[in-house]
């Protein structure tokens, strides 16, 4: 999961499904997001218990390529030192722009992946 930056979360809310992209990091085998307190995804922090998330990649020049989905729940990081610490970490800095000051943490109930190799 550290070989890119940007994933998808994936959870029903009132509006529905929602499947929306967003930056991470994987810090002591632990999923952090960070997020706005205005922004759809700010819900997370309240706590959900079925969220997916998921990352991919594929090679441009072949048929290579992989995905990993991890399933579980949701919770507002409120530890002052873990917070300060993820949101400290280099690759949570937000690309779309704008304050993201809540720090949320996925708790994986299960990791599942698969492996697309060249033929």
């Amino acid at each position: 999961m550290s070989t890119t930056t940007v994933g998808r979360v994936a959870f029903v809310d009132a509006d529905g499904v929602q499947l929306l992209p967003l930056n991470f990091a994987v810090i002591d085998d632990e999923i952090y997001f960070r997020t706005a307190t205005d922004s759809t995804l700010h819900q997370l922090a309240e706590g959900l218990d079925d969220v997916a998330f998921e990352i991919d990649h594929h090679a441009e020049a072949s048929p290579v390529g992989w995905n990993v989905t991890v399933k579980g729940s949701t919770s507002r990081v409120s530890d002052p030192e873990l917070r300060d610490r993820v949101m400290a970490w280099e690759r949570l800095r937000p690309w779309a722009g704008g304050e993201r000051g809540e720090v949320i943490h996925l708790a994986r109930r299960s990791v599942a992946g698969r492996y697309v190799p060249r033929r």
